[in-house]
């Protein structure tokens, strides 16, 4: 576990973080609950010092048993110029039941630097994002700031128990649990007992913003960019004084994690795309650790691009040999490791599932795929003209132009 009160670790792209000698010692220093053992690896937690100002990495959890608990918070970052901060998202909520709430590191972080928290910026409305915003509202008199289509949610998370949030967003419930191959429409919703559990802190959203929008901090001009795909209302931060890009959860893989239209893939691309536009040579994500430098900055985000083309590739190859197929089908052979995520199991995290959908709405748009509705009521995709792979064909033909090759790496 990575502790916040042995002292803060400078990032920097020659540096390595500093970890204590164990986790006993972070827990003597801490005063906090070991979760390593229900883990079966390390967490990376605590605060580390940044240009802006300073950052909690969020741990993520790598089993189906930590997907929520106790694994998963997302990053929180503190901007600050002078006296006045701004964070970017707040984490898991912390309770005695969530050991790895950041909420007591977030206030160390604030309350050592004293300074007023004037801004926090909900990037989405996932609950490792959102958990501690309530009460860094309340105990600061922050200003919470989000985008106006994920602001029903924050505000009020019992509606993902029902088909409401899908329609609200542009969704047809019955459509999309039939290319899901799902029985009911409720059966993609969240079930009430997970929605008090996970997302059980509505927040009172002060302010939407829009793509473009400028937030006044001291005397930085930090610019909000609208970057949907992950969800309709999707955040990122850019700061031009540093060239830091605050990105959260544009990057997770498998994206989108929703069915379409809640997850969109040309959006997804294009958000993609917007943030490559920018040069940024710092990158902070929702779960991970950072990328220093503008070559690393362009390689990560084209990672995903390819990501994304690599699985619409695979899926038009497996249409061409095989003819149609469902979604369940296609998730057995492009997410082998990611099959206990499905419908079957645990509908709502039945990212890789989503994923799949919605790159094959996307192919379906681009008139590669068709869908073929079957007598049962669920739907099938087959390939179109447009889409059909030659038979030599097994997987992904060339890739996107690296900005480096090993032979640009010099030998040490």
């Amino acid at each position: 576990m990575w502790c916040s009160r042995i002292g803060p670790a400078v990032v920097d792209p020659a540096t390595e973080l500093v970890k204590p000698s164990s986790n006993r010692e972070c827990e003597a220093q801490t005063g906090r609950v070991s979760v390593v053992q229900t883990m079966n690896t390390e967490l990376l937690w605590g605060e580390t010092e940044t240009r802006d100002g300073a950052a909690v990495f969020g741990p993520h959890g790598v089993s189906a048993a930590s997907r929520t608990r106790p694994g998963t918070s997302s990053g929180v970052y503190l901007i600050r110029s002078g006296d006045e901060a701004l964070l970017v998202d707040t984490g898991r909520r912390t309770a005695p039941e969530y050991p790895t709430g950041v909420l007591d590191t977030i206030c160390d972080v604030i309350d050592e630097r004293d300074v007023r928290l004037r801004y926090v910026v909900q990037t989405h409305f996932h609950y490792d994002h959102v958990g501690n915003t309530q009460h860094l509202k309340d105990r600061y008199g922050a200003t919470v700031l989000c985008h106006a289509q994920d602001r029903p949610v924050i505000e009020d998370p019992t509606i993902l128990a029902s088909t409401e949030y899908i329609e609200s967003m542009g969704g047809d419930p019955a459509t999309i649990a039939a290319e899901l191959t799902l029985d009911d429409p409720s059966d993609i919703t969240a079930s009430k007992a997970l929605v008090r559990e996970h997302w059980n802190h509505p927040v009172e959203v002060d302010r939407t913003v829009e793509d473009g929008d400028t937030v006044t901090l001291g005397e930085l001009e930090l610019r909000v960019l609208h970057t949907p795909g992950h969800t309709p209302g999707h955040l990122s931060v850019y700061n031009p004084s540093s060239n830091s890009l605050y990105l959260a959860d544009v990057m997770y893989w498998p994206t989108p994690l929703h069915p379409y239209p809640m997850g969109n893939v040309a959006e997804q691309i294009a958000s993609v795309e917007k943030c490559l536009t920018l040069e940024a040579d710092s990158l902070f994500s929702g779960h991970g650790l950072p990328r220093f430098g503008a070559d690393a900055v362009e390689d990560y985000l084209r990672e995903l691009l390819l990501r994304g083309r690599q699985l619409e590739e695979r899926i038009l190859v497996l249409l061409s040999r095989h003819g149609e197929l469902t979604i369940p089908d296609l998730h057995a052979e492009t997410f082998v490791i990611k099959e206990r995520y499905d419908y079957a199991n645990d509908g709502w995290f039945a990212n890789s599932m989503n994923c799949i959908h919605a790159h094959l709405r996307r192919l379906l748009e681009a008139k590669e795929v068709r869908r073929v509705e079957r007598e049962n009521g669920t739907v099938a995709w087959e390939v179109t003209e447009d889409g059909q792979r030659p038979a030599e064909e097994t997987g992904v033909e060339g890739a996107y132009e690296r900005t480096k090759t090993l032979a640009d790496i010099p030998r040490t």
